[in-house]
């Protein structure tokens, strides 16, 4: 099966700096699932926080220019620990910078489709990341890819993937914000996104990305209909317990093409 895996930054980061614990457990997960034959693409964030780290910075700047130079420091560190721990299990990983700019032609569009294709088919682990050295919409929050959320459902359904994961730090889309201790309800599975499912979301992020419910429950309904099943998950619990269903996620159905809106 082929699985794309969202990493945000929610996830990878804590404070100013890369969770590289919980980031090599989640490599040591994907490498045993690639030995059972699944393969894996990985939309990672992180790079700024990776930036900071290295910086010694503990607030996260306003400044663009900035955040681009702190993104493009801390993108070499981010693809340093994914080639060195993936090593360690005699898997090569390929760093993919992406723009929406790469979506806005079918040539494009299949350029990218194809060479991540081929990474594939030869083992390797393609790790997709915003270009924020050249894409500063995305910390304009124009055209923004939201943490790569969007970035994750354009990539996955250009390469036509099986099944998306959603990793966050929750257990999923709830009836409402689980951290404001109203309504706990864990919605664990949506047949369709409708205008009220994406009414359920919050548009809030971590202090370190740009993301929240709502940018994944949009990244949810465009890969789902394109056909790929989503599920939005808490990455502190096992990839093989997610994909099997063994651990609590909001699992988002696959539409059938020409189903009804």
């Amino acid at each position: 099966m082929k699985i794309l895996v969202k990493v945000g930054s929610a996830l990878i980061s804590e404070g100013p700096r890369v969770r590289f614990p919980w980031l090599a457990q989640k490599v040591w997960e994907m490498a045993a699932l690639a030995g059972e034959g699944h393969r894996f693409l990985i939309v990672s964030s992180g790079a700024v926080a990776a930036g900071m780290e290295l910086q010694g910075r503990t607030v996260r700047p306003k400044e663009i220019t900035e955040l681009q130079l702190l993104s493009g420091i801390g993108q070499v560190r981010l693809m340093t620990y994914y080639k060195d721990l993936f090593r360690e299990w005699n898997i090569a990983v390929a760093q993919v910078l992406l723009t929406h700019h790469n979506f806005a032609s079918d040539r494009e569009r299949s350029t990218v489709t194809q060479i991540i294709h081929a990474y594939l088919r030869d083992g390797v682990i393609p790790v997709v990341n915003e270009n924020d050295m050249v894409d500063k919409e995305e910390f304009d929050y124009q055209k923004s890819f939201s943490d790569n959320d969007i970035l994750a459902a354009l990539v996955g359904a250009s390469v036509g993937v099986d099944l998306a994961v959603l990793l966050t730090d929750v257990d999923g889309l709830y009836v409402t914000d689980p951290k404001r201790g109203e309504d706990v309800r864990l919605i664990s599975e949506v047949p369709r996104v409708t205008a009220e499912i994406e009414a359920m979301a919050s548009a809030e992020g971590s202090a370190l990305g740009l993301g929240g419910m709502r940018s994944k429950v949009a990244a949810a309904r465009r890969l789902t209909e394109a056909g790929i099943p989503t599920l939005i998950a808490s990455g502190k619990y096992a990839l093989a317990d997610i994909i099997d269903r063994r651990s609590p996620a909001t699992s988002f159905l696959a539409q059938r093409p020409g189903s009804a809106p």
